[in-house]
């Protein structure tokens, strides 16, 4: 209930059988009541309208739909201020400025590229951009052996039929890297891509955004074309103001001047991390009985450094050599089977 000037009682009566029977909670059943000032039941009946929005969103691929679980709200991603310019301001006007585009013969199109190393939320982005309500998000897995060229025609064939559309292509490097650092037979030929690129995914309305942890071992050919990709945004790991903003929004109690210890030892930790080692302090204030403080946070990190160092060393003193290809880690398609 942000925006209130004044507190609200909200009372949620269940419905029971008369006197004489046995009450029966029925909750789906009840009455839920707003007691306010005149002055701000306007604004509560707004807010009520978009609470119980409850339209189920959708990602779709070609093995079937998979229910999206974001909502469309960027308060869900930390973003530095270049990143929220290029990627959640532009997007967010792709929707205000169609008559302006077609004013000055302009294609109303745009094509994203976020790149940086896993854990830095360039899926989540993607999330928060495919839960649009005004927007039909379409996934493709480039890198599945299973995605076929008809297949990847088809579907940017329906996003066009089915605009304003969302293309989404994860791990772009992975599935089309340069010649040398290919590991595997691609199932979908470079030239379908690019054709859906240029073509098909070049109709207006259509939104392609894509992912890739290391662009300089994509295709050349893909970023040669101007148009292809609008914006191409890095998603760097989280300077200081970043981290601190991060750890604040997942618990009010972490913060002040002893904190500064956590966000200092912290330097060159991905958002995942971050995260790592709040789960991590959670678990340990929760065995102790408290709340997650700011002692519980530096001790995971710590823990966590020190677990890191210790893999590291065993891994050198093995022998053992880890070729990374840029897993994924929290891509949408997990969740497409």
């Amino acid at each position: 209930m942000r925006g209130l000037s004044r507190p609200v009682i909200s009372v949620k009566v269940p419905l029971v059988f008369p006197p004489g029977d046995m009450p029966i909670s029925m909750p789906s059943s009840g009455q839920h009541w707003f007691i306010t000032h005149r002055e701000d039941a306007a604004k509560i009946l707004l807010l009520l309208q978009q609470v119980q929005d409850k339209t189920e969103r959708y990602l779709e691929t070609h093995y079937g739909q998979t229910r999206l679980q974001a909502r469309y709200d960027w308060d869900a991603v930390v973003l530095d201020a270049t990143t929220r310019r290029m990627v959640r301001n532009d997007f967010e006007l792709f929707f205000k400025r169609e008559d302006w585009f077609r004013q000055h013969n302009l294609p109303y199109r745009r094509g994203y590229l976020l790149w940086g190393s896993p854990g830095n939320g360039k899926s989540a982005t993607i999330r928060v951009m495919a839960a649009h309500p005004h927007i039909q998000p379409f996934a493709l897995d480039l890198s599945d052996a299973e995605e076929k060229n008809s297949k990847v025609l088809h579907l940017f064939e329906k996003a066009a039929a089915n605009t304003p559309a969302l293309v989404i292509l994860e791990d772009l490097d992975r599935a089309f890297p340069t010649e040398g650092k290919r590991t595997q037979e691609r199932t979908v030929s470079f030239q379908t891509l690019l054709n859906c690129l240029d073509g098909v995914g070049s109709q207006n309305g259509v939104i392609v955004v894509a992912t890739a942890n290391d662009p300089t071992c994509l295709d050349a050919a893909i970023l040669k074309r101007p148009g292809r990709f609008d914006r191409v945004v890095q998603f760097r790991n989280p300077d200081p103001d970043l981290r601190r903003q991060y750890y604040e929004r997942l618990s009010p109690n972490l913060g002040g001047e002893v904190f500064e210890i956590a966000i200092e030892k912290t330097e060159g930790f991905s958002f995942a991390q971050l995260r790592e080692t709040y789960i991590l302090g959670s678990q340990s204030a929760f065995e102790h009985g408290r709340e997650v403080g700011v002692e519980d946070v530096i001790e995971a990190i710590e823990l966590q450094a020190a677990g890191a160092q210790d893999l590291k060393t065993s891994v050198a003193a093995s022998g053992f050599v880890h070729h990374h290809t840029g897993g994924k880690t929290d891509g949408l398609h997990q969740q497409s089977r």
